[in-house]
């Protein structure tokens, strides 16, 4: 099928011009990221169709497919199979073949892919057996199993179009040894990527006439979890100094969009994430003495709003639409008032409020710390559905219990007020470089969140139980195991003991209170407990 929208017709000019030269040839390199489960091109939050997907990712490549056969590959660079109720759904499926969203992977036709974090959040068993029926290569050259370190999967894999060889290798950041390190402890280890980069490299280049590495990492930063014996987060730049360089890197996990950006002669491209675009590489490659060279790139991102979706791909996946669909707007519960998250990170909100009440009362502990995950979610008035849930709570967390010290809840309280940044001028802003799922909010405890104060000394009259918080002190803390294993920067909980852990999904447990009690009221979870202070600084939180 060959789409002939507007944003082709850059991509399928090429195709009208003459034929390269003999020892002259063209391939064009398609990637996706960070699909987190969009397949069908349908917001089950919202029940109503979103402007990506694989679905439309097939209409582009089918495009460029009829433009230059033969010639095209097409790749993914991790964070598939979890993300949205469509990906939830899926994964619930245990029929050998029958992930929903692996299926429309292999209808696109996927070259290759490798893994990304998200993948093992489902567990082991889960992620095995979906990525077990893919009909293309997944390729990972540092997920290994234990004990022994063997590869998982292939490290590369060595495909062919028009004679050139093409080498594609895959690589993982491993944070998965801190936020999923209860799924892996013992069967997997996701080594430091820097540490096997050279080795797979070098042999990618003795078996290949190009080099693409498929990278589950962003570019490169701070990592957002205490890097000691887990190896930095974000390493995609790196590769360009490697000695057996790449010649395009792939890069995905930090949700951010390169058309081209050029490291040392090394190419980077990161389409946007849930498949709202498409990242397109026109390369041209002359053949010399020692085998086929890159001599010319055209990267392109293709935006996929205006794109219709393939109706061999809808047709395919309607069952599973549909009972994602069945599955989302399940009423669980009656809420006679609104409860949105939309200033949740201004002050207590009961839609926070009850996420805490759900974690105290099943863990038993006396404090509690949350998220607000998304702004825009929260429950309606009127019939509260398993979407509203995902809306507010859109991972795949399990709930934990920890003793912590007085001192160490202080300097959660103080990583979690850097989310805020103020100027000379006393104007409020967000940190650029600290994710809004990363400001935490404690139940349990007052306290006052002082922006008129440096960074690491924000927090004051924290009080917990009618008592000011001495540093000696000890208390109980329901959290998630993202948090709990020192996720977002948060290294002052990882070693902290746990008490409490029964594998839980909070999601599912706060969908089965909501069922449990049938009307949910949102005066019953107002607990005024802390404050943005000073009052202009609020104001500016409270009305940005």
């Amino acid at each position: 099928m060959l789409y002939s929208g507007p944003m082709l017709s850059g991509l399928l000019l090429l195709a009208t011009l003459a034929a390269p030269p003999p020892d002259t040839t063209h391939l064009v390199l398609v990637a996706t990221t960070d699909v987190h489960g969009r397949a069908y091109g349908w917001d089950y939050v919202s029940d109503r169709p979103f402007d990506g997907g694989l679905a439309r990712v097939a209409t582009i490549v089918d495009s460029l497919r009829a433009a230059w056969p033969g010639r095209v590959l097409l790749f993914d660079a991790g964070d598939l199979i979890q993300g949205d109720p469509f990906a939830a759904v899926a994964a619930a499926d245990t029929t050998p073949g029958g992930n929903a969203v692996i299926r429309a992977m292999n209808l696109v036709g996927y070259d290759a892919a490798t893994i990304g974090n998200h993948e093992f959040n489902w567990g082991l068993e889960t992620m095995f057996r979906a990525l077990g029926g893919a009909r293309y290569p997944v390729v990972s050259g540092n997920v290994l199993g234990l004990p022994g370190d063997s590869l998982i999967y292939p490290s590369y894999v060595v495909l062919e179009r028009a004679g050139i060889r093409i080498g594609v290798s895959g690589f993982t950041t491993p944070g998965v040894m801190v936020w999923d390190r209860e799924n892996v402890r013992g069967r997997v280890r996701v080594a430091p990527i820097e540490s096997r980069a050279g080795d797979v490299l070098r042999d990618v280049r003795r078996d290949a006439d190009l080099s693409i590495v498929l990278i589950h990492s962003g570019m490169e930063g701070d990592a957002s979890y205490d890097t000691t014996g887990v190896g930095p987060e974000d390493v995609a730049a790196r590769f360009a100094r490697l000695p057996h360089k790449p010649d395009l890197v792939v890069v995905g996990h930090s949700h951010r969009e390169m058309r081209d950006s050029v490291l040392n002669g090394v190419h980077f491209i990161q389409p946007r994430n849930w498949a709202r675009s498409v990242a397109v590489m026109h390369l041209t490659l002359v053949r010399g003495d020692s085998g086929w060279r890159p001599v010319h790139w055209k990267g392109e991102s293709v935006p996929l709003s205006a794109v219709r979706p393939d109706p061999r791909i809808t047709t395919a996946l309607a069952g599973a639409h549909d009972s994602t669909r069945a599955w989302a707007t399940r009423p669980l519960a009656t809420a006679p008032v609104a409860m949105p998250a939309t200033l949740s990170r201004a002050g207590p909100t009961p839609i926070i409020g009850f996420i805490h009440e759900v974690q105290k009362r099943r863990t038993g502990a006396q404090l509690s710390v949350a998220s607000a995950f998304n702004l825009a979610g929260g429950f309606p008035a009127g019939a509260v559905r398993r979407a509203d849930v995902a809306s507010i709570y859109p991972y795949e967390n399990s709930l934990r219990a920890i003793r912590i010290s007085g001192a160490a809840l202080r300097a959660l309280l103080e990583k979690s007020a850097e989310y805020y940044e103020v100027d000379d001028a006393g104007i409020v802003s967000v940190n650029p470089d600290m994710p809004g799922y990363n400001f935490d909010m404690v139940s349990g405890a007052s306290y006052e969140l002082d922006l008129s104060r440096p960074v690491g000394r924000r927090i004051r009259r924290l009080v917990v139980g009618g008592r000011a918080v001495r540093t000696t002190d000890s208390f109980t803390l329901a959290i998630n195991s993202y948090r709990q294993g020192g996720g977002g920067g948060y290294g002052m909980l990882r070693d902290a003991p746990v008490i409490y852990d029964k594998g839980e999904n909070i999601a599912d447990l706060l969908a089965e209170e909501l069922e449990r009690m049938g009307t949910v009221v949102a005066s019953d979870y107002a607990e005024n407990n802390w404050h943005i202070i000073p009052e202009s600084a609020a104001r500016q939180v409270r009305e940005p």
